[in-house]
């Protein structure tokens, strides 16, 4: 990082000693840890009063922009679903995020956005190294049933949006901007490029029950059509798809350390 002119505050989100004193003169503060039910909300908190703590009066309000995840929507095979979407069939691994965004947008403290990002490819792979790690593999066990979607986003497309975001907050500050590339991808089209990219038949191929709640969360098909971004930010994904794009990922996902 500082090779690229960025100076790091290495430390730990739960030790507020250690970061309190840069919320004096910060612009924002981007929450993109991979929280939980608890350090969730408690980032949030901890923020929030920290800010109203160390800020001088008349200092404009501080930005936060907490990442959530385009899972909040829950699955659906048939409708669309939009920002502004109901959150009624939120999967179980992620059902206290909707709160926690509520919370974030409606802060008196804070100037929150929250984007959802979706499901995450390129460089180390994140979810979908999951199906990149059995690349050396005979065969190929995924968890779900035919016929599902992903709605997915290159890292750094997802960090550009941050940037643009963090630049143009006073545009989007109480908003809740879904991050996705503009169409799905099929789930048995992608296993069916990754198969022949790696020399597995597709008679290797197979589908299996979820074995957990992040499993079923991940399975779900969610035809997101998102528009704050790309109309308030002028936001829009660059990086081919997973399946067009699938060598160069997968060599990516192999070379990251």
């Amino acid at each position: 990082m500082r090779a690229n002119e960025i100076i790091p505050l290495v430390g730990d989100a739960d030790s507020t000693d250690e970061w309190k004193d840069h919320l004096k003169d910060a612009d924002v503060v981007i929450d993109c840890a991979a929280g939980m039910e608890t350090s969730g909300p408690a980032n949030l908190k901890a923020v929030e009063t920290l800010t109203a703590t160390v800020r001088k009066p008349g200092t404009p309000k501080l930005a936060y922009i907490y990442t959530s995840g385009i899972w909040v929507h829950g699955s659906d095979r048939t409708q669309f679903t939009f920002e502004s979407g109901s959150t009624e069939k939120v999967p179980t691994a992620v059902a206290w995020r909707p709160q926690l965004e509520q919370d974030v947008v409606n802060s008196q403290i804070l100037r929150g956005t929250v984007i959802r990002s979706g499901t995450c490819y390129g460089r180390a792979g994140s979810l979908i190294g999951l199906l990149f790690s059995q690349g050396d593999n005979k065969s190929i066990s995924w968890f779900g049933t035919p016929g599902g979607s992903y709605t997915l986003i290159h890292v750094d497309d997802l960090a550009e949006c941050f940037l643009l975001a963090a630049e143009k907050n006073h545009l989007v500050g109480g908003l809740i901007l879904d991050a996705t590339n503009e169409v799905t991808e099929s789930v048995d089209g992608i296993l069916h490029a990754f198969s022949n990219l790696v020399g597995i038949p597709w008679s290797k191929v197979s589908y299996r029950p979820c074995a957990n709640i992040l499993e079923e969360a991940m399975s779900g098909t969610i035809r997101a059509r998102p528009t704050l971004a790309r109309t308030l930010l002028g936001w829009h994904p660059r990086r081919a798809g997973l399946i067009d794009g699938m060598s160069i990922y997968y060599e990516a996902y192999k070379n990251t350390p």
